[in-house]
Order: C-alpha cells, then sequence, then structure tokens
C-alpha cells in the first residue's frame, strides 16, 4: 500500500510527473479562478515586453546616429517618440511585476490553503487501522512537510516557464534576423547545467524522504528540549546535556550528508555556468565582428548584444525554473501519493440490527496489530446482551484496550466477527454504531481548548450547551473542576494562552469522564481504566453513578474492587480469556481473579494498617 518507513521514494515517471502538474494547475485554477486569469495576462505582458523594449532601444541608437548625420526636426521627433515609447514601457513593465508579485502572494495563501484542506479532508477519511499505520504517517508527514509552498511553487513555476518561453521564443525570432545559428547557441549554453540539477534533484529527493524516521527522531528530541510537559522529568533527572548530545549527534549527521551533496553539486554548476559564458563570448565576438564589417548597423549591434544577453539570462532563467519546478514536483508526487492510499473498508448503512436487545456477540474473534510476532486478541468469544455490566480484568497488554476498539468498530477483526443486535458491525453505519457508544478511552485526550469545549467533544463538538454539558459535568465528577477555573466551562486549559490554566492529572480525567456522561444516548457505556487519576471516594462515587442506569456498561480496572458489581467478569491474559464468570463464582475457583483481587486487598489492607 506504502512504502515502509525506511525506504526511499522513487521519483515519478515522465507521464506521472505531467499527471501531478495538471492536477495542481487543476486545483490553482478551481481555487481561484480569477486570479489564475490575471496572473496569466500580467505573465503574458512580462514576457512579451523585454524583446520590444530591446528593438525600441535600436530604433532610438538608429535614430540618434541618423539625426547626427542628417539634422532636422522629422529625424529629431521620431527619436523622441521612440524614448517616450521605451520609457512608457519599462514603466507598464515595472508596475506589471510588482502587480504580478502581489498577485502571487495572494496565490500562494489561496493554494496552501486548498492543499492543507484537501489533506485535511483525506486523513479524516482514514480509519484507525489506517492511520495508525507507521507509513500512513510517514506519507502524511511528506505530504504535509511542503503542503503550503510546493505545490504553490510548482504552480508558480509553471507560469514562469511559459513567460521565460515567451520571452525566449521573441528573442530567437530577433536572434534569427541574424543568423538562426546564433539561436542554437544560446540553448546548447544553457543545456549541461539543466541536466546536471535534474539529476542533483532526483538524488537530494531519494535522500531526504529516505532518512524520514532521523528526520522524525529529531523533531521529536527538540520537542523535549522545549516542551512543558517533558520539563519537570527532564530537569530532574538532569537529562539536557544527554538529550542535547542526541540531538547534536543526528544534526551534525543529517548536515554532513546535505553539505556532501550540495558541495559536489557547487562545483559542477560553476565549472557548467564558466562553460555557458564562454558560449556566450563566442556569440558576442560574432556580433562585434558583424558590426565592424558594417553587415549591420550599430544600433543592431547594440540590440543582438542585449538580445543575446538577456536570452542567455532567459534560457538559465527558464532552465533554473524548470529544474525547481522538477523538484516542486517530487515533493507535490507525495501529497498524491497520500491521496492515492485506501482509506479503509467502506463502511455500511444500517441503523439498526434485526435482534433488537440482542447486544454484542464476539465469535471467535482475533486481531494481531502490524509486524505484531502475537495476536493482541486469540479466539475470544463472548455474548453481552443489552443492559449488562461487564468487567473486564487483566495485566497490562493482555488486550483489554484492543477489545475496547474492536466492539467500537474502530478495528476490524483479523478473524471471526463481532455482531451488533444480528448484525455484523462492518455492516452498520459508522454514525449509527458510534452513537450507540459512550466511550472513555485509555489514554484519554487532554484538548488544548476551553474546559467547555473538553466536554463538549464528547459529542464531536456539535452540542455546545452550557446546561448540558454542566449536567455531564455533575455526572462524570467534574464540576469541582469547573467551580475552581476561573471563567469556569470558558476557561482555556493550556498554558500555551496567557489566560490558561494548566490541570492536575486527576482534574484531567474527571473532565474525561464528563465527556463520556455527555453522551446520554447512547445505549452502551465502555469505560477503560476510568478512575486510575481519582481518588477512591470520588472512584466509588463515580463507578455507582455510572451504573445506575440500564444500559450496558463496559468497565476495565486494574482496580478489581470495582468490578465487584457486575454481572460477568472477563479475566484476559496474552489475549486469550482464561476466566469468566461473576465476582462470586471466580473468587470460588481460587485461580487467577482471586489471586490478583486478595493481593490487591492486602495492599490496601497494609495501607491502612
Amino acid at each position: 500500500m506504502s512504502p515502509l518507513p525506511d525506504t526511499p521514494i522513487e521519483p515519478p515517471t515522465l507521464r506521472e510527473a505531467a499527471v501531478y502538474a495538471g492536477r495542481v494547475i487543476g486545483l490553482a485554477w478551481r481555487t481561484a479562478p480569477g486570479l489564475m486569469a490575471v496572473i496569466a495576462g500580467l505573465t503574458l505582458f512580462a514576457a512579451l515586453a523585454p524583446a520590444l523594449a530591446a528593438y525600441l532601444g535600436k530604433l532610438i541608437i538608429d535614430g540618434v546616429l541618423a539625426a547626427i548625420a542628417e539634422p532636422s526636426d522629422a529625424a529629431r521627433n521620431a527619436v523622441i517618440v521612440w524614448v517616450v515609447l521605451e520609457a512608457g514601457l519599462l514603466g507598464l513593465l515595472l508596475a506589471d511585476r510588482r502587480l504580478l508579485a502581489f498577485q502571487k502572494r495572494v496565490l500562494h495563501a489561496r493554494l496552501g490553503q486548498a492543499v492543507s484542506r484537501t489533506i485535511f479532508t483525506k486523513t479524516l477519511r482514514f480509519d484507525l487501522q489506517t492511520i495508525e499505520d507507521a507509513a500512513v504517517q510517514q506519507q502524511i508527514l511528506l505530504a504535509r512537510q511542503h503542503a503550503t509552498s510546493r505545490p504553490y511553487g510548482l504552480v508558480v513555476r509553471l507560469v514562469e516557464f511559459a513567460q521565460h518561453a515567451i520571452t525566449l521564443i521573441s528573442f530567437a525570432a530577433v536572434l534569427a534576423t541574424f543568423s538562426p545559428w546564433l539561436v542554437g547557441l544560446v540553448v546548447l549554453g544553457g543545456l549541461p547545467l539543466f541536466l546536471s540539477e535534474s539529476r542533483f534533484s532526483g538524488a537530494v529527493f531519494r535522500l531526504y524522504t529516505g532518512r524520514t524516521p532521523e528526520m522524525r527522531q529529531r523533531n521529536y528530541l527538540e520537542g523535549l528540549m522545549l516542551s512543558d510537559s517533558s520539563a519537570p522529568e527532564r530537569i530532574h533527572a538532569r537529562a539536557d546535556a544527554n538529550i542535547f548530545a542526541r540531538y547534536q549527534h543526528l544534526f551534525d549527521s543529517l548536515f554532513s550528508e546535505d553539505m556532501a551533496a550540495h558541495r559536489r553539486q557547487a562545483w559542477l554548476g560553476a565549472g557548467l555556468i564558466s562553460a555557458g559564458s564562454l558560449v556566450f563570448i563566442a556569440g558576442k565576438v560574432w556580433i562585434v565582428l558583424a558590426a565592424i564589417s558594417t553587415t549591420i548597423s550599430v544600433g543592431a549591434l547594440t540590440m543582438y548584444v542585449a538580445v543575446l544577453k538577456q536570452a542567455q539570462n532567459t534560457v538559465t532563467a527558464l532552465l533554473t525554473t524548470l529544474h525547481g519546478g522538477y523538484e516542486d514536483l517530487l515533493y507535490v508526487s507525495n501529497l498524491y501519493a497520500l491521496l492515492a492510499l485506501p482509506e479503509g473498508a467502506a463502511p455500511g448503512t444500517a441503523s439498526e440490527g434485526p435482534e433488537p436487545g440482542d447486544g454484542y456477540r464476539l465469535e471467535q474473534v482475533s486481531f494481531t496489530y502490524p509486524l505484531a510476532e502475537r495476536p493482541a486478541l486469540s479466539d475470544v468469544s463472548i455474548h453481552i446482551p443489552e443492559g449488562m455490566a461487564l468487567g473486564v480484568a487483566g495485566a497490562n497488554g493482555s488486550g483489554k484496550t484492543t477489545l475496547v476498539k474492536l466492539l467500537t468498530g474502530l478495528y476490524t477483526p483479523s478473524k471471526g466477527r463481532i455482531l451488533l443486535d444480528g448484525l455484523p458491525l462492518a455492516d452498520w453505519s459508522p454514525d449509527a454504531l458510534y452513537a450507540r457508544t459512550a466511550v472513555l478511552f485509555q489514554p484519554f485526550q487532554r484538548y488544548r481548548m476551553t474546559a467547555g469545549d473538553n466536554i463538549a467533544m464528547g459529542e464531536g463538538l456539535r452540542d455546545t450547551d452550557p446546561e448540558r454539558l454542566r449536567e455531564a459535568a455533575v455526572k462524570g465528577l467534574a464540576q469541582p473542576v469547573l467551580d475552581d477555573l476561573p471563567e469556569g466551562l470558558d476557561t482555556r486549559l493550556s498554558r500555551q494562552f496567557l489566560d490558561g490554566r494548566e490541570l492536575s492529572g486527576g482534574q484531567w480525567q474527571r473532565l474525561a469522564l464528563a465527556r463520556a456522561m455527555l453522551r446520554t444516548n447512547a445505549r452502551t457505556l465502555i469505560l477503560d481504566e476510568p478512575t486510575s487519576a481519582l481518588d477512591p471516594e470520588a472512584e466509588g462515587a463515580f463507578i455507582r453513578a455510572a451504573s445506575a442506569d440500564d444500559r450496558t456498561t463496559i468497565l476495565i480496572s486494574h482496580r478489581l474492587a470495582n468490578l465487584r458489581g457486575s454481572d460477568l467478569i472477563l479475566v484476559l491474559e496474552k489475549g486469550e480469556i482464561v476466566e469468566r464468570g461473576d465476582h462470586d463464582t471466580l473468587m470460588a475457583k481460587d485461580g487467577r481473579y482471586k489471586a490478583l483481587f486478595d493481593g490487591q486487598a492486602d495492599f490496601y489492607r497494609e495501607k491502612e494498617d
């Protein structure tokens, strides 16, 4: 589907490059058609003006020499007319370039936003398994790295290429009046440098895309040195010097690779530019000898030399633009590689099952993470009828959180199937399926928004009614948190804001509980370690409140005392159900559950003593 994280990406073929260029131009035109038309008109004028200015310069010089040889009012007036026309043309050209630069800045902003919107639209359609794939994450990173600059750069360089091509054609038409061979000489002078630069771009592209993991690690180390969240542990562990040393090592390694590649190109480019200059000198000598032999006039001499120089500059600019466009195209290919990725299984459309109230049925369900050596869950079969209180226990890595993501439809089983009310989860509409459950995930998110937004995220920010948010806060034991905040629901929760506030771990967890309790219409409540940061008194109060209604409750907890009231308790170990039953049944078995429960009870008794 996509390259492995440490695999260099090959540049696109010529056909793919043409397709990508057309798609980017199409995107720019759809984003700002009027703006693109204005840029095209201004560019056309900028392309034709230099050759016309050179020709007016010839007329001025020849007119001056004619007026000196045979003075007359008519000759003098003709020269003045040519001077006024040339000055007006150059003035318009300066204004045109200023307006063109402004229009390009506007296009940069508009197109950058359009590209970002395209990336976000794509990634928001990925299912969880797809977006967690390391290769997909690399593709997203590569596409985002140059999202606002490379597509814009490609559009601008294509426009500039057209401008330089038109200018060169107009110059070639002028030079051809002297000799068609002079046109070939100009093109020949710039070709070696272009071929060298194109080859260099492909090599650098492979270099950069092949070391994305190292660049990601460098960025991570930068975050460790700058982030406030990592500061307490970093400072206390006195890790500053070692973190910086690792960062410096990565920087030096990447920098040395960059410099080695660019050093080779600089020396090669200098030699090729010198060769191109010799070609220009040969052409200029040819023109001067023609003027000495009176084959051409002094005005023609001035025009041809000026046009030759400008033509050489235009060839260099055209080839440089083509090279830059090719380089942009290499990175734009990352964008379209991302857009071509599959988004996961096609969603279902059903909003209800054929057996209402039957709840969840897991039939020999297994799930294996990519590159994992063993399944996270293996041959799990269980019936969870609507209204059941299910408890799930097990050590870290036993498969508890994977079970949550399977029940919510975020993961698709590797083997087996899951039914809800008699219908496979894959056949349910995602909107209907997700609306059936209220979930507190482990780990939960700490949204750097307002306290109200943190709760409203339980309904995807669709419902921000303050009264409903406060009701959820009461059910989730978060009302004391809101009472302590200066602006209550409207308080921003981040030190990144001057008026922001930071919360403790327990306060963040209460907001996460409130977020889960906002979904009052959900028929299943899934709580994955919901009270790990709460004190025992608050923990007990919440568990009692969460289990008070008739909806299905699935509680995953290391604190086994919280599971005593469950209708059924599952004990997971290495992805398998090793025990099942209610609390009394499992205690009577004298197995794994009883050993864990007694061990925790002894721990709490020792603390009380």
